[in-house]
């Protein structure tokens, strides 16, 4: 960008550059510059010729200017600009006569971006501070907000919608042709297409024509007719889908209705759509759009900390049939089972809970299900509450909390209601149809197998572990009559004769593990340095690592080394010794329980990898892989369709653009939860979304990019909690919020001052973001759209990779208002009337078209 020492230039600037590559430049910049010293002169020469030098980056200004978004090509490079940084563009094409350093400067500092506006409302607020005499000190030295601060090129995001693409059965031919359009029998009037295909057709017509979803028109293809003999006289009939205005002109949608006398008009244009596809080309939206949005879905599902439990309802009666599980979540699975590896899953979802949540708001199908286990008689019995349950039983809440919150396996999750279908399990490829026998079987819909097992699943309930430690302890600090305590069997729940087995599928990615791993379940001794030995039990292992699940909590963390036993292993081999062995601790959850550990082997004769490599050399038939293939081949497919056409999370990604981190794509699923709604209220249009909230002080860059760095893909999600102040009826997204996160309190008194203030005068929203290390993008979901995509535009396909090789984080924001409500020991009637301020501002709310 021009210095500032040669802003005063400008003018000589803006006359020269036209000139730079011509032979009139010499005489000219001498004539314009004769005044200046020649070291000026020099410095203007200089800056000229940086600014004509050729340019190769890409420039994407979504969510970045207020304007509407949209491709531009130029020489085989696809830019996303708006119209102003077209028009700008194209000034810069007619200056330096090519794509130029200049071209990229202007077109990403045009007035309408947000970045140019924030620095120019600083500095008209510094002048006019500066301005005023009578300005007292303080005021002189105060600063912008923290939220005001950060109105910067993270103001909007980018917004996506998972299965948000259609499926297009044939392929559609960008070509523009003078057609005539009869409305009736005496109103005609002559249009061009913008694309073709043999069931339909968009059409561009003048706004003066009116037009309506449903509409039953009659097209001649006059410029058709002048080159073949199509013989249709009356017109082909078609009906208009839907009507969107751009560019001083309408286009319309049309699908072609059937003729009988047609004339073999549908064969001709399939011939003709082929015979011209490498002439004309071929539209790639629907395909590119698909192809854009399957990736960010493949970036999340596996990365998602809550566990989809599906249900099946039959006899009026829904139960538990299946989970879907990640890496992520697989922990939530094996906590949900007795001492017996059983589920409990049918004892706590049951009917009137579900009824519970669906009676709720629409954006409210959720609660808060808290639980813990007391073990008796070596039998491990679950305890479960509602927050709805615990305000019925109102003197037996702290009971419940002060007795329950003191023991190990206490946790709050958020358990939302979502409704599904089994046809939702079926996604086909977003490609015209093939004779590609690999896109066919690709293509087909769950075998009769999966059919049949999915049939009755109508529910999905997502359970989300919102507990914290600190939380836990504000639970357990809660004093209670411990004559209640019998009282609590209300809570609990008994043992089932008969279980209903419950099916585990995982989600399908691309696994960079470097070697398999294995269910399994032992005894494993950790030795500390002072103290006795702790007690853990092995979940999975590899002969290079293992994760345990500690009976207590530990103190270990990232990096230590620690020295383990495994004494029921010893018992079947007098070859290997399995006690003292070394580990390194890789990762340990947010609980404290589960541990990650990997052997330190730097003479390579690690006695535990020998003994485990030995063991899945001659067991491997009859080991489980922790990425476990269901009984039910393309169970997981299935149920993974199912979820992301039902879920209704906010999910957002963090890009890496050079040294700097981005947070500008959020996906909403099959409708806006509440921080959608919320933030959309103030977004310009249906597809981009502020996040100024969350991005207080800059938080990208000087928290989750923190974080992401030290993060490895494998590792457990870092969570964040943010409480956000919303205040109605102000006029600026500025004045409306006031953000904190959990690191902005040092004391936990002035989270409570803050919490306790924001009840009393405005409405608190309290969220949960849980940020995950990515790894590679797993373009092997989408293959064959991305290789459809590259034979048709490979600059586009190149474009989209890009995009995804750039996200290095992908985060999941739930909501625990309600949570943070109990934990904060407010009053029934206090958390009612916030409640229903929360539900009357969802409600009341416009989200924009």
């Amino acid at each position: 960008m021009t210095t500032n020492d040669l802003q005063a230039h400008s003018s000589v600037l803006e006359r020269l550059k036209p000139l730079i590559n011509t032979k009139m430049f010499d005489e000219e910049f001498k004539l314009l510059t004769a005044d200046l010293a020649k070291s000026q002169q020099f410095l203007i020469k200089m800056e000229l010729k940086r600014l004509a030098q050729p340019c190769s980056y890409y420039i994407d200004l979504r969510g970045r200017v207020d304007g509407e978004v949209r491709p531009f090509e130029y020489k085989g490079q696809t830019h996303y600009l708006d119209e102003v940084a077209i028009q700008t563009f194209e000034k810069g094409l007619r200056q330096y006569g090519q794509y130029t350093i200049g071209i990229f400067e202007d077109v990403t500092n045009t007035d309408n971006n947000f970045r140019v506006r924030h620095q120019q409302e600083t500095n008209k607020r510094l002048q006019d501070v500066l301005s005023k005499e009578t300005t007292s000190t303080s005021n002189l030295t105060s600063q912008p907000s923290d939220i005001d601060a950060t109105i910067n090129d993270y103001k909007a995001a980018h917004l996506i919608r998972f299965a948000g693409y259609s499926v297009r059965r044939e392929e559609r031919m960008n070509f523009s042709i003078d057609i005539e359009v009869l409305l009736q029998e005496d109103e005609r009037f002559p249009a061009t297409t913008s694309d073709l295909s043999v069931s339909g057709c968009k059409i561009k017509i003048p706004l003066a024509i009116e037009m309506s979803a449903g509409q039953k028109v009659a097209i001649f293809f006059r410029g058709l007719e002048q080159e073949f003999a199509l013989g249709i006289n009356n017109g082909i009939p078609y009906q208009v889908i839907d009507v969107e205005a751009a560019d001083k002109s309408y286009y319309v949608r049309l699908k072609r209705l059937p003729l009988a006398d047609e004339k073999g008009f549908s064969e001709f244009l399939q011939h003709f759509i082929h015979g011209n596809k490498r002439r004309y080309k071929v539209n790639l939206d629907n395909t590119y759009e698909a192809v854009f949005i399957k990736g960010y879905e493949q970036f999340y599902l596996p990365r998602i900390s809550s566990l989809p439990v599906f249900l099946s309802v039959q006899d009026g009666k829904a139960t538990p049939s299946c989970v879907l599980t990640t890496e992520n979540n697989r922990h939530l699975m094996h906590y949900f089972q007795d001492e017996r590896q059983q589920h409990v899953l049918p004892q706590l979802l049951h009917v009137r809970r579900l009824k519970q949540c669906l009676a709720k708001d629409a954006n409210e199908h959720s609660t808060v299900l808290y639980t813990f286990t007391h073990a008796a008689k070596g039998r491990l019995f679950f305890y479960s509450a509602t927050s709805e349950e615990l305000q019925q039983h109102s003197k037996l809440k702290p009971v419940f909390f002060g007795f329950g919150a003191a023991k190990p396996s206490f946790r709050a999750f958020r358990m939302s209601v979502l409704r599904t279908l089994p046809a939702h399990a079926h996604i086909p490829l977003s490609l015209p149809n093939s004779a590609d026998q690999e896109i066919q079987k690709l293509n087909q819909p769950p075998t009769p197998l999966i059919a049949n097992f999915i049939r009755n699943l109508r529910y999905i309930v997502e359970l989300t572990d919102i507990s914290t430690a600190h939380s836990s302890s504000l639970y357990k600090a809660m004093t209670y009559d411990a004559a209640l305590l019998n009282k609590l069997k209300v809570f609990g729940h008994g043992k089932l004769e008969h279980i209903p087995p419950i099916e585990s599928a995982s989600v399908q990615y691309v696994n960079l593990r470097s070697e398999s791993r294995f269910l399994y379940k032992t005894t494993v001794m950790l030795a500390q340095a002072k103290g006795p030995d702790i007690q853990a039990f092995s979940r999975d292992f590899s002969s290079k690592g293992l994760q345990i699940e500690c009976a207590e909590l530990v103190s270990f963390s990232k990096g230590d080394q620690v020295k383990i036993s495994l004494p029921e292993l010893q018992k079947i081999t007098t070859k290997h010794q399995l006690s003292g062995l070394a580990y390194e601790v890789m990762a340990v959850s947010k609980n404290k329980l589960i541990m990650n550990m990997r052997v330190i082997d730097p003479t390579n004769d690690h006695p535990g990898k020998i003994f485990f490599q030995q063991l899945i050399n001659n067991n491997r038939s009859k080991l489980t892989m922790a990425e476990e293939t269901p009984k039910f081949p393309g169970l997981g497919p299935a149920l993974r369709n199912m979820y992301v056409k039902a879920l209704d999370n906010f999910a957002f990604y963090v890009h890496r653009q050079g040294v700097r981190y981005n947070l500008d794509v959020v996906a909403v699923g099959a409708k806006p939860n509440s921080l959608h709604k919320l933030l959309a209220q103030f977004s310009d249009n249906a597809n981009s979304i502020t996040m100024l909230p969350l991005l207080k002080n800059n938080a990208t860059n000087l928290h989750f990019a923190n974080q992401l760095k030290k993060m490895k893909r494998q590792e457990v999600p870092f969570s964040y909690e943010v409480f956000l102040r919303f205040i109605p009826g102000q006029d600026s997204i500025e004045q409306s919020f006031e953000t904190k996160f959990d690191f902005d309190f040092q004391l936990h008194s002035a989270k409570k001052a803050f919490i306790d203030d924001v009840v009393n005068t405005d409405v608190l929203f309290a969220f949960k973001i849980f940020l995950s290390r990515t790894g590679r993008p797993d373009t092997e979901h989408i293959a064959k759209e991305l290789g459809y995509v590259s034979t048709y535009a490979i600059h586009k396909a190149k474009v989209l990779e890009e995009e995804l090789w750039s996200v290095v984080g992908v985060g999941e924001v739930v909501d625990i208002t309600d949570e943070v409500l109990l934990r904060s020991n407010l009053s029934n009637t206090q958390i009612a009337q916030q409640q229903q301020k929360r539900l009357t501002l969802l409600a009341s709310i416009q989200l924009p078209e």
